[in-house]
């Protein structure tokens, strides 16, 4: 019956809610039938516009054809008219030839007359030179002999100052051994301090370069400590150092994020962020670090493609989840203002700030919805009365809370202390990075400290290179010195050495002089005056004969002028004639060109719209395929309506047409919106005759559930009240009250909320259905035990809080006895019922036991005990055993001789 309650409950709260959603659906569909609507006008209108724009370019077609036929007629007239002129052109072109072939034949001879004039010309002055120089060599014979006498002389004299100087200039010495020395010497002192400033060199390098990797050292760790303030990279590296699976699995979504349909959410930690930094610690408690770790995937491909991927494939143990329900789909268990009454802040939903379908994945794994959070104390009592909460933080720890499914469904806490401060969802500084930035600032301290000793030994180190090359310089200078007194001693030794040769040069002058002198005589001197003379005669001759051949090329060259002046003067009118045609003939040729320009233009523009015409013409025989007739028969009506539009005015149409489609296809209606309506309105009818066969079976049942009860109610409230009976019987013997009683629904327990009935549908068939009776809830009956050990004490429940161990002992035993008349088994085994009792109770516990068992008719009872008191009570119809059972047990054991000494003793 609670059952067919609850699902009537739901199924009215199901109708209603698809009743409201129904109503949203039904403007979007009217939305939708708008929207369909509005494509059918696109589809016409794109019909159209294609025969419009091609009874355009039919039209431009027809133009552009005429256009091109008045071109070529036009290109052909003005071809036909240039015939004539051209034919004339030539003609006097190649009359102008033929003169300008004489003018140049004229020219030519007399530029040959001219060249071999001048070629006589040239040879009677070359003619002329000779002769200048035979009569100046005739007349230098008499004065070559005073020269020579006057040149020996000069040399003698010459050599006589050259002797004298040279014998007064002493030999200079050659340079010293002390020189070279004291020139190596300074060489190798040079080497050694170049070697030394090299080495300084390259320690001052090395301690930049040093420097340089401090520095940058340096400014990592800054960086690093910058990062620290990042509160999303500190939980980057959070993530990588508690799991690296999960640090993987995020650098490969982010690379291959364009693998998926939809956006997937990386690891919660990163995704999710608490409103209040106090509620961190909370928050990680409940979530736990595995929800944090995991991956949420929004569609159930993108869920295949990322386990495959990364799972599979990479072989990465991470977790990825697929919410399959929305957000709003959990909801908490008591409303907000219930809770703050109970001294909660909220629920830990409430701090937690992620998109949607991540809260949806971290309430359907951790019920963030359902588990309510408080900075500060709130009374536990109440709460574990009152509050279906089964976990709960407060004050630091964290409650999870267990009920009993039989009896007064007491419940069971288990406490522990929640991690003081969060790791994975601190937006403040926690120890960790604390650590790691104290760490960082250690580490730059040193650094800068060894950069101020590389700053010091740089310093010391360019004061030693200073004073290095200060002494380099010093040498430098000595060195500069000693090379200058050397050259000064090589360049007296070659000024020497140069003055003795050009003695020996003069002496050699000198010798050749008077050697030439002797061989000239005076019979020579007449053979020379002979030959001279022969050369005059000879040169005379050819240079009268040059002079001949001289005259008679200049006596043609008046001729060849006059030929060539007629041929210019026949070319020059010929060459004025040509040019009036060519002017003419290039007037032609451009109106030709122009014609067929305009020719070749009128071609294109025919060709462009021919195919433009084409196209249009191939466009418009598919615009209808695919259509149905109804718009093909509106397509139709269109055109006619239209007749005299224009296919621009059509596209200014259409272009609205689909702007106002754009906008509703904004909306996100889809053909689903219909089917759903459909669908709902359908599974709505169906949900009313399903709630109303539900009321009438739950009137049926409720009827037999009447006639039941009346059977074993009053059996059950009889044997209670005989178990009752015995209870208190049994308590009075032993000193104390104690009582049974048969709890209903309504008696105390505190009951399951009672269902409400839906409201009855206007119009629905039926009687109304029963109201709900409290103590119906058969779940919650039982039996309570109360029970009072000491004078003057009431009554209280018997549970595992208020009495001691004995106390709970004593009373499950004797409720035990009190049922022994009552169930007909056929044993009964009670273990260690004595454990925990004093002495008292313990005796009379036994002496019941011994009282109700032995009785006749009473079912067999087993009681195990690992000891008993002395003197207790016994029954001709008891047995006792005794079980000899352990490691150290003999091999015979003589159980006479025991109770023997201990009678004995």
């Amino acid at each position: 019956e609670t059952r067919l309650v609850g699902d009537r409950k739901r199924l009215a709260q199901d109708i209603e809610t698809l009743r409201k959603q129904n109503e949203v659906l039904e403007r979007d569909v009217q939305r939708w039938h708008e929207r369909q609507a509005a494509e059918s006008q696109t589809r016409v209108l794109a019909a159209l516009v294609p025969v419009a724009r091609y009874t355009a370019a039919k039209t431009a077609h027809d133009r552009a054809k005429e256009d091109r036929r008045v071109a070529h007629a036009h290109y052909l007239e003005t071809k036909s008219a240039a015939g004539p002129a051209e034919e004339e052109m030539e003609a006097l072109e190649a009359t102008l030839a033929r003169a300008e072939a004489q003018r140049r034949d004229a020219q030519d001879a007399l530029a040959g007359a001219e060249r071999d004039a001048r070629q006589q010309m040239a040879r009677m002055e070359r003619f002329e030179t000779t002769q200048r120089d035979l009569h100046a060599e005739l007349d230098d014979i008499g004065t070559r002999a005073q020269r020579r006498r006057d040149n020996i002389a000069r040399l003698r004299s010459e050599l006589a100052d050259l002797e004298a100087a040279h014998a007064a200039d002493p030999e200079p010495p050659s340079e010293s051994r002390e020189l070279v020395q004291a020139g190596a010497e300074l060489s190798r002192q040079k080497l050694e301090l170049k070697n030394e400033i090299i080495q300084l060199q390259g320690a001052q390098s090395d301690l930049v370069r040093s420097g340089r990797q401090i520095s940058d050292d340096i400014a990592a760790r800054d960086r690093t400590l910058h990062d620290l303030d990042n509160v999303a990279l500190q939980r980057r590296a959070a993530l990588r150092r508690f799991n690296e699976d999960a640090f993987r699995a995020l650098e490969w979504l982010e690379q291959n994020r364009d693998r998926f349909e939809q956006h997937v959410f990386a690891p919660v930690c990163l995704e999710a962020a608490v409103s209040d930094a106090r509620y961190a610690p909370l928050i990680e408690t409940v979530v736990g670090a595995g929800s944090l770790r995991m991956f949420v995937a929004q569609c159930d491909a993108d869920y295949h493609t990322f386990t495959r991927e990364v799972n599979d494939r990479l072989g990465l143990r991470v977790d990825v989840v697929r919410p399959a329900r929305p957000l709003d789909a959990y909801r908490p268990p008591k409303p907000r203002e219930a809770l703050q009454a109970l001294g909660f802040d909220g629920y830990a939903l409430d701090f937690v700030e992620a998109p949607a379908p991540v809260l949806a994945a971290l309430c359907a794994r951790d019920s963030l919805h359902e588990v309510p959070l408080a900075l500060g104390a709130v009374d536990n009592d109440q709460v574990e009365k009152h509050a279906p909460f089964k976990e709960y933080l407060a004050a630091g720890t964290r409650f999870a809370v267990s009920r009993g499914r039989y009896g007064s469904k007491a419940p069971t806490v288990m406490t522990s202390q929640v991690r003081p401060q969060a790791r994975l969802l601190s937006q403040g500084e926690s120890d960790e990075v604390g650590a790691a930035r104290e760490r960082l600032r250690e580490e730059i301290d040193g650094l800068r400290d060894r950069a101020a000793d590389n700053e010091a030994q740089m310093k010391r180190l360019s004061m030693r290179e200073q004073k290095v090359r200060n002494a380099h310089r010093e040498l430098e200078a000595r060195e500069e010195e000693l090379r200058q007194e050397r050259q000064r001693i090589a360049k007296a030794a070659g000024q020497w050495e140069r003055s003795r040769v050009h003695i020996e040069a003069r002496r050699a002058q000198l010798a050749a002089a008077v050697a030439e002198d002797r061989r000239d005589g005076q019979a020579r001197t007449q053979e020379e005056r002979a030959r001279i003379q022969r050369l005059l005669r000879d040169n005379a001759s050819a240079r009268a004969a040059a002079v001949s051949a001289a005259a008679a090329a200049v006596a043609q060259m008046p001729d060849h002028v006059h030929r060539a002046a007629d041929a210019a003067l026949a070319g020059l009118r010929d060459a004025r004639a040509l040019g009036e045609l060519k002017a003419a003939a290039a007037r032609h040729r451009e109106a030709i060109a122009e014609a067929q320009q305009a020719f070749d233009r009128a071609s294109d523009a025919y060709t462009a719209a021919k195919a433009e015409a084409r196209r249009c013409l191939e466009e418009t025989r598919t615009v209808t395929d695919g259509m149905s007739d109804e718009e093909r028969q509106a397509v139709r009506e269109a055109q006619e309506l239209r007749r005299d539009a224009s296919y621009e005015d059509l596209e200014l149409e259409l272009a609205a047409c689909r702007q106002r489609l754009s906008l509703a296809a904004n909306s996100g209606l889809s053909a689903r919106v219909v089917e759903q309506y459909e669908e709902r309105t359908a599974r709505l009818a169906a949900m009313v005759v399903s709630e109303e066969d539900q009321a009438h079976h739950l009137r049926r049942l409720r009827s037999n559930k009447r006639r039941l009860r009346a059977q074993w109610e009053r059996p059950l409230e009889d044997i209670v009240a005989r178990i009752a009976a015995s209870f208190r019987a049994m308590f009075d013997r032993i000193g104390c009250m104690g009582e049974v009683a048969l709890l209903r629904a309504g008696d105390g327990i505190a009951p399951q909320p009672a269902p409400a009935e839906p409201a009855a549908e206007e119009g629905a068939a039926g009687p109304p259905v029963e109201a709900w009776c409290d103590d119906e809830d058969y779940g919650s009956w039982g039996v309570e035990i109360r029970v009072a050990f000491r004078k003057d004490e009431r009554m209280r429940v018997l549970d595992n809080h208020r009495q001691s161990g004995g106390e709970r002992a004593v009373s499950t035993i004797l409720y035990l006895q009190s049922m022994q008349d009552l169930a007909a088994a056929p044993f009964r085994v009670v273990d260690e019922i004595n454990q925990g009792m004093d002495q008292r109770n313990e005796r009379l516990i036994h002496e019941i036991i011994v009282s109700t068992a032995c009785r006749p008719g009473s079912s067999q009872y087993f009681l195990i005990t690992p000891k008993l008191l002395p003197d207790l009570e016994y029954h001709p119809l008891m047995k006792v055993l005794c079980i000899f059972n352990g490691e150290w047990q003999p091999q015979h054991l003589d159980v006479a001789r025991y109770i023997s000494n201990a009678r004995t003793s």
